[in-house]
């Protein structure tokens, strides 16, 4: 059966245009081996959720490699983004990734170009945690509908139950490569770490956060994305279940912990 799905993967690459291929490289959705094994998802999308405008979410931006879109992220403050470190691992020459933010849709989008990129020191390719990352954009990121998002005091933490808003672009079919062009979010409950950890068993840690329901969740292409209750920023868009069906907690990079927010506020002063 590995092998099967190794073919598959295999030839899902060979066939893959430029597009499919970024998408492929940098949007994972399992952990450790399973990233290997686990059959690619037919959709990958905010699922559950609505077109929106990005007058509602002006902090939202999409990462792009080398022009195509791979990633979702956030404005921080006027040059500093908050993005998934799976995003841009191993780090890449900041001149082949650019950021896109101020529309809708994400062709219309403003595109700045990247300075700087900076992983967590702490960051685990195998099992995603500490899955932060911050760009610096070489002029600032002003303009028509973008504005930083403030972000979750360390150590502070809404109670599980309260709803948060996921949103991004992430691709419609991975076989096609089709991508969702216009912005969409979702509201998702937050769930509480001990029922996270029981469902995920030895994989959700404390710098994770998770939040959906059958049917809402975000998925593949959306990884990097903001997580906001309030108007703030509470965690970046990490990793989930195959075919993103909500079932299974979705998790999230926790902004709130003491490691990638002391990361945050020494590196982009926010």
């Amino acid at each position: 059966m590995k092998c099967i799905v190794w073919i598959s993967i295999c030839l899902a690459l060979v066939t893959a245009g430029p597009v499919e291929d970024i998408w492929l490289r940098y949007n994972r959705r399992m952990l450790g081996e399973a990233k290997a094994t686990e059959e690619l998802p037919a959709r990958g999308r905010i699922i559950g959720g609505v077109e929106t405008s990005i007058e509602n979410v002006p902090y939202q931006l999409s990462l792009l490699r080398n022009n195509f879109f791979s990633c979702g992220a956030s404005v921080i403050s006027e040059q500093w983004a908050l993005s998934a470190a799976h995003c841009v691992y191993p780090a890449p020459s900041p001149h082949t990734v650019t950021l896109g933010g101020g529309a809708t849709n994400k062709l219309d989008s403003i595109i700045f170009e990247v300075a700087e990129i900076i992983l967590h020191p702490q960051y685990d390719d195998w099992a995603f945690q500490y899955d932060a990352s911050l760009l610096k954009t070489t002029q600032p990121m002003v303009g028509y509908n973008i504005a930083p998002i403030a972000l979750m005091p360390v150590n502070e933490d809404f109670p599980a139950g309260t709803r948060a808003v996921v949103s991004g672009w992430g691709v419609m079919d991975i076989v096609s490569g089709e991508v969702s062009e216009n912005l969409r979010m979702v509201s998702v409950p937050i769930i509480a770490q001990e029922e996270c950890q029981q469902a995920w068993p030895y994989s959700v840690t404390d710098d994770m956060l998770c939040a959906s329901e059958p049917g809402r969740s975000h998925c593949g292409g959306d990884s990097g994305g903001p997580l906001v209750v309030g108007g703030r920023q509470i965690g970046i868009v990490s990793w989930g279940q195959y075919g993103c069906y909500g079932v299974l907690p979705s998790v999230f990079a926790r902004v709130s912990h003491e490691s990638i927010r002391s990361f945050i506020s020494k590196l982009a002063g926010v």
